[in-house]
């Protein structure tokens, strides 16, 4: 009997743990999945990557908790490429993401370390057409989203 209290006991205490583990990870679940999906983006012609990266549960562009009780996901890429920033600008701007050329951007830190960018959002303007196939041009492509996910538990 000894035995089978001892089993009963770990097999319960290994469930509450799955479950604990599966309903508090889920906001960084939400926010990897949504991450990957915008890093699967098809990168243009003649662009490499030079860092990507995302971080969840900051009010971009605006302090350090959520937003309005709602988890927030960045994710970003710094790339590297020899098309013009007129093509880039067109590739990039039909899916709404922010897009910052060199000097564009300033770094946004949340006291957790959390980064993200803000600045100057490439709006069409003013964009060279000429390409950049001995110096390579670097820029940031950026996308922010607040979801939900079940419960609203966010620690």
């Amino acid at each position: 009997m000894n035995r089978f209290k001892l089993l009963s006991i770990c097999l319960v205490l290994i469930g509450i743990s799955s479950l604990s583990y599966y309903i508090f990870g889920q906001e960084h679940r939400y926010a990897k999945r949504y991450a990957y999906h915008f890093f699967d983006y098809p990168l243009p012609q003649k662009t490499k990557v030079i860092e990507k990266d995302f971080n969840h549960g900051v009010l971009y562009g605006g302090g350090p908790w959520g937003s309005g009780g709602r988890p927030t996901v960045a994710a970003y890429m710094k790339l590297s490429s020899e098309l013009s920033q007129k093509e880039i600008f067109n590739y990039y701007h039909k899916n709404r993401f922010e897009l910052y050329f060199d000097g564009d951007e300033t770094i946004e830190k949340s006291s957790k370390g959390k980064i993200w960018y803000e600045g100057e959002n490439a709006t069409g303007e003013n964009l060279s057409d000429q390409r950049n196939k001995e110096t390579p041009i670097q820029f940031i492509v950026q996308s922010r989203k607040e979801f939900s996910y079940p419960f609203f538990i966010s620690f």
